[in-house]
Parts: structure tokens; C-alpha cells; sequence
């Protein structure tokens, strides 16, 4: 369990960064999210490939990162609408799909005779398979797509309940189609990345309650 207690701590460590960018650039707050959805999605990709036992279940180490860039994606969606966030979506699919075909790429490029023994180790955790690269780009797509419909659905509904719903429903929706696609349908693991993941989303109310701050003082002006 002390795990999860960490990944808390990283969280809100990554979410008080967050908050510092859109304090410094409060005039930009869009652009700062939009920056902070492609960043986070990157990072997500590339630290996925070490797993954790987080004593509720075992998920890659990218998680944390990885739920911090549903916070912005909700963030996106309330504060500046469905259109709005789900043109991030579709470029964030693009752009996660030229990053997978550049880490590709580079896997193909010869290393010199003196790198080769550890050309393999970076080329194992830079460069998925095909079919992990396949899985994780759809459970993106329409994981995204449920977050953002849900969180802007119900506007008259309170805040932190459509975020909290909106992630706890497409969260589950993620971790099924990328297992199921990419390893097969295994109950187990499914369950145990859920778990992880849903332990993060509380954290989701330092970033909703940050932005909203700054875009209430903008659109007063």
C-alpha cells in the first residue's frame, strides 16, 4: 500500500507544477493546458513500460502522469467546451501515433558495434510492438471521447461530480480496450489498473479548482 501513498504524493507534486505554469502564464491559460495534455500524454507512453505494485494492483509506473492528463483533458472540456477539448483529443491521437512511429524508427536505425548491447535495452523501452502501439492509440481515442461527452453532458451538475464520473467511467473504458487488446482479456490485471487509477482521481480537484480560478478572473475582465 505505501505505493499508492507515493504515487499521491508524485501526483501532487506534478499537480502544483502544473498549477505554478498557469500561475506564470494566467494570461494563457489554454495554451498552457494544451501544452501540459501533449507533455503529460508523452511522458505517460514512454514510463508505462515499468510496472508497479501499488498493493491495490499492479499498473505501469506512467499512471500517475498518465491521470494527470485526464484532469487537464477535464479541464480543457469544462472550461473551454467539448469542441474545444475533443480537437486536442484528435490531435493528441495523431501526435501519440508520430511519436510511436518515431521511437519506431529510431529502434531501426543501426547503433554502432560499441552500443549494441545497450542499443537493445533503449530500444525495448523506446519502441513498443506493434500491436501495444495499436491498442494504446485506440484506448486513447475512445476513452478520451467518453471523458470529455460525460464531463460536458450535465453541465448544471457540480463540478467535481462530473469530473469524478466522467474519469471514473472512462478510465475503466481505457484499461479494458488496451489489455484486451494488447495482452487479451485479463480480468485480473484489468481490475488491478482500475483500482490504481481510480485511487488518483481525488487528486483531480487541485488542478479543477486551480484553473478555475484563473479563467473566472479572465472572463471577468
Amino acid at each position: 500500500m505505501l505505493a499508492v501513498f507515493q504515487a499521491w504524493a508524485y501526483g501532487v507534486i506534478l499537480y502544483l507544477i502544473y498549477l505554478l505554469l498557469i500561475w506564470l502564464w494566467k494570461e494563457k491559460i489554454d495554451t498552457v493546458l494544451v501544452g501540459l495534455f501533449f507533455g503529460t500524454l508523452t511522458a505517460a507512453q514512454f514510463i508505462a513500460n515499468k510496472l508497479v505494485d501499488y498493493g491495490i494492483g499492479v499498473a505501469p509506473a506512467g499512471t500517475v502522469i498518465f491521470m494527470t492528463n485526464v484532469a487537464v483533458l477535464d479541464a480543457m472540456a469544462i472550461f473551454y467546451g467539448r469542441q474545444f477539448a475533443m480537437r486536442a483529443v484528435r490531435l493528441g491521437f495523431f501526435f501519440q501515433a508520430a511519436v510511436a512511429f518515431a521511437a519506431w524508427a529510431a529502434a531501426q536505425l543501426p547503433p554502432p558495434a560499441w552500443f549494441a548491447e545497450r542499443a537493445a535495452v533503449v530500444d525495448s523501452v523506446i519502441a513498443p510492438s506493434a500491436r501495444i502501439a495499436l491498442a494504446s492509440l485506440a484506448a486513447y481515442l475512445i476513452s478520451s471521447t467518453v471523458d470529455v461527452y460525460i464531463v460536458t453532458k450535465w453541465p448544471r451538475l457540480h463540478i467535481l461530480a462530473r469530473v469524478y464520473s466522467s474519469s471514473l467511467i472512462s478510465q475503466v473504458v481505457d484499461t479494458a480496450v488496451f489489455i484486451s487488446l494488447a495482452f487479451g482479456p485479463e480480468a485480473q490485471i484489468i481490475l488491478g489498473q482500475i483500482l490504481v487509477k481510480w485511487a488518483q482521481i481525488p487528486l483531480e480537484a487541485l488542478l479543477i479548482y486551480g484553473v478555475r480560478r484563473y479563467v473566472s478572473t479572465l472572463r471577468t475582465k
